[in-house]
Formats: C-alpha cells, structure tokens, sequence
C-alpha cells in the first residue's frame, strides 16, 4: 500500500481546525498524541494528527463535515469522540483522560524500523496486545506534514473485524523530501481504550512521550444544580466524576450510543442495556470498578466517588 502525503503547513484564518485543551480527570495538563479520522468516528480513515503539547493541540483539516477524534497519552485511557466540524472555523474543544488502572494490560509496541529505496521508505511497527484484544488503531503521525496513518495489518483483514492481529504492522511513505524518523510517532490501542505508550524517536523507552500531568488550581469541574450528590453523609459531585471519567463514552441525557450505551433512565431498565444484568447498585459499582465488554475497570475511583456516581445515574 502506497500513501502519499499531503502537506498541511500554513494556517491562515479562514483554515479549518480541530483545537482543544487535554487534562488528566485528577488534575493538570498532559501530553500525547491526537489522531483524526475523516467521516464517521470508527470509519477507520485517518488523515490527520498533531502532538498535545502542555495539554493544547491544534490540527488543520480539509473543511467542514464528520471527524473522528482520539486523543492519546501514556499511561490514560484514550479517547474517542465523533464530532460536526464547522468549516472556516477554530473548532475548539475541552477534554479530560482518566488514567488507565491497568497499564500492564495496554498494548505494547515493541519494535520500529524504517528501510528506505528511491521511491519509498517502509516503516514497521511490532505490537502485541496482553489482552489479545487489539484493535484496528495502531497508528502513525508525521509531525512535519500533520497527516495521521492508520497501518496496515500482517495478512489480509476482513473489513468488519473487531480483534486485529498481533504481529508487523505495516506503512509506506513516498514524501518527496529526505525521510526523517524525527518527525514521526506512533501509538496502538485496544478495545478496551487502553492505549500503548506514545512513542516517538529514539523508538525505545527513551522515546515515550509521557504524560506528565502539572498540577493547576482549577480541577475544570462541571457546576449546576445536579453536580454534588449527597450520599451516606458523603458529599461527592457524582457528576464531576461522571464527566471526568465517563461521559466520553456515555450519554447521560439520552439513550443513543455514543461509544457505549447512552445511560439517561438507567435505573427504570430493569436490565443493564450491554450485558442484560440487574440494575442494581451493586451491579453497577462492579461494572464501574471491574470493567466489561469493551469497557475498561475504572478501579482508580475511591468508593465515595463510585457511590457519587451511582447516586446520579439514579437521576437520570
């Protein structure tokens, strides 16, 4: 597979952007990687990508219209978000990354090689998943260009799988300027949002690029009449922690699907709506804490923050 890429230097005021700023749920500013598909979000084509430096990115893109977008940083659970990008605009954004409770679980990219000839430089990157449960993103970015890769796999994959296999992935570069393994990062993610670190050159632990989060004043947290919920004599805003770990999957204000299933009425279902289990509150504070189908544990919450969270999903 062939891909060119195309230049996307300049920024004049009529471009269209996808911009925002990137905060770890517990606070502070992080670093990492966004990559963006265009059309729908999981419509595996990706065009475009930029670095989050001190929590802010910023990346050009071809016009108005469906993106998907994923934001990346060592040791969080990345994020996925589809969104309606308004053309000749700064289409700015506020997001926040839990970390990822289980690191030894995320996937590991384990080798990066680059062999050049007159007309291409092919890049491979080696990655296995401790889960075996990788998914179609195992990704590429080109710093200097802005353009974001999605590589290929080893062996043919039919277009509808969901588990992709370990193994060497696969990109082909034609730029026509001299190939610089400078310019490049790459990260590879699973089905359960775990992310491997995001690596950049020297490709080797020397070259991850890590989150670190700074501590500010402000924590970012939602206000309103419903965001402080009061239970066994704990005051805990059930909708700070929902916000902060949860919302970029799930609807709270309605039932459609966003990432997993929208939760507005959970507790009137009867039936949790993915695996079909009793909505109870114990139920749902071991779905929280341990994790299901396509979801990770979230076992860095405190039991005041779970009980927070279960008190409010009982408002929806």
């Amino acid at each position: 597979m062939l891909v060119l890429l195309i230049s996307s230097q300049g920024v004049h005021a009529d471009d269209t952007l996808i911009s925002g700023t990137v905060r770890a749920a517990e606070g502070g500013s992080l670093n990492g990687l966004v990559m963006i598909e265009k059309g729908r979000l999981y419509g595996k084509k990706f065009r475009y990508g930029g670095l989050i430096r001190n929590g802010i990115f910023s990346v050009k893109v071809d016009g108005g219209g469906s993106y998907g977008l994923h934001l990346f940083a060592t040791g969080y659970v990345y994020f996925p978000l589809g969104l309606q990008v308004e053309g000749g605009k700064d289409n700015r954004g506020q997001y926040k990354l839990p970390p990822n409770p289980a690191r030894a679980m995320a996937p590991v990219i384990k080798e990066v090689g680059f062999s050049s000839d007159s007309k291409a430089t092919r890049i491979t990157l080696s990655v296995s998943d401790p889960n075996h449960d990788l998914s179609h993103q195992v990704l590429a970015l080109n710093v200097s260009t802005g353009e974001g890769f999605r590589m290929s796999p080893p062996g043919f994959v039919l277009p509808f799988t969901k588990i992709y296999p370990e193994g060497i992935y696969t990109l082909y570069s034609s730029q026509s300027e001299e190939f610089d393994p400078l310019n490049w990062y790459f990260v590879a993610a699973d089905n359960k949002c775990y992310n491997s670190p995001v690596l950049g050159s020297p490709f080797s632990p020397d070259g991850v690029v890590l989150a670190k989060t700074v501590r500010s004043g402000s924590d970012g947290s939602p206000s309103g009449p419903d965001s402080e919920v009061n239970t066994e004599g704990l005051t805990v805003s059930g909708l700070t922690v929902f916000t902060n770990n949860c919302s970029m999957c799930h609807l709270a204000e309605s039932k459609k699907t966003k990432v997993g299933p929208g939760l507005k009425g959970l507790y009137n279902l009867g039936k949790t709506p993915a695996r079909g289990k009793p909505v109870t509150d114990e139920v749902i504070r071991k779905q929280i804490l341990e994790g299901g189908i396509d979801m990770p544990p979230y076992s860095h919450l405190t039991e005041k923050e779970v009980s927070a969270v279960v008190e409010y999903l009982k408002t929806l």
